[in-house]
């Protein structure tokens, strides 16, 4: 293991990573910014004509599920006015209902103290049943939200997914891959599954190593189980996926 650390790796897009660095510069930790994916939008009518047509009829949604901030960057524009005022509207997050907020929509969040797919789902079995012939469209990226789509199966919605949006995979630049490799010690803030595999994959063994080296935080019980794999030395979960709650659980680890 490592010292103090002295660096903490942030993984989420440039703009939400710099807003938790200003967070954490006060406790001493200099960041490194290193995204796995950089996003860019699909046009759902070209892309996913069928689903498209199912979502243009108002009649057709009664349930409308957006899963991160980029869902609603990406997938609200797409989405038509009169399917949006029939629809339940559910955000993963309190990030993705601000952002949902900022556009005027109000949405239901997956419940405090779990937000994601398995949360949402238990507020649906505790919530309206669901007729068989409802339908529920997931506003996503291509690969995310399985769990999501098959548990609303298994409660009787009839499920479209709606690719908003793909990840692909994002330079990692020579300079902050260095700064990694040199750092007295580096915490690590875990936000996604899929970045966690991808850096893993992706980044040189030397930067690699040190990352596994340090202590990590991560934002679920799902990421926590994952974590375990790589050996960090300690773990710890923050309390929800918001900055604050980060930033409360990298204290923790620097006491």
């Amino acid at each position: 293991m490592t010292g103090a650390p002295s660096h903490v790796l942030l993984t989420r897009p440039r703009p939400e990573s710099e807003a938790l660095a200003a967070l954490l510069a006060p406790l001493g930790l200099e960041a490194v910014i290193l995204p796995a994916f950089v996003y860019r939008v699909q046009e759902l009518s070209v892309a996913q004509p069928e689903a498209f047509a199912f979502l243009n009829k108002a009649a057709n949604a009664d349930l409308i599920v957006f899963t991160s901030p980029r869902a609603v960057e990406h997938g609200l524009p797409q989405v038509p006015a009169s399917a949006l005022g029939r629809a339940q509207v559910f955000a993963i997050g309190p990030s993705t209902a601000r952002e949902l907020a900022r556009a005027g929509i109000r949405a239901r969040v997956a419940p405090a103290g779990g937000y994601t797919s398995e949360a949402l789902l238990d507020s649906l079995v505790a919530g309206p049943g669901a007729a068989g012939s409802a339908r529920a469209f997931i506003v996503a990226a291509p690969g995310g939200r399985e769990k999501l789509a098959e548990g609303l199966g298994a409660l009787g919605w009839r499920v479209h997914m709606l690719w908003a949006y793909r990840a692909e995979p994002a330079p990692l630049p020579i300079a902050e891959r260095e700064r990694l490799e040199s750092a007295t010690g580096v915490l690590s803030v875990w936000t996604s599954g899929n970045t966690l595999k991808a850096l893993s994959q992706r980044l040189p063994t030397a930067a690699w190593f040190r990352i596994c080296q340090g202590p990590w935080v991560v934002i679920s019980e799902r990421l926590e189980r994952l974590s375990r794999a790589y050996g960090p030395p300690r773990i710890v979960r923050a309390q929800g996926p918001d900055n604050a709650a980060i930033a409360s659980a990298v204290r923790t680890l620097l006491v």
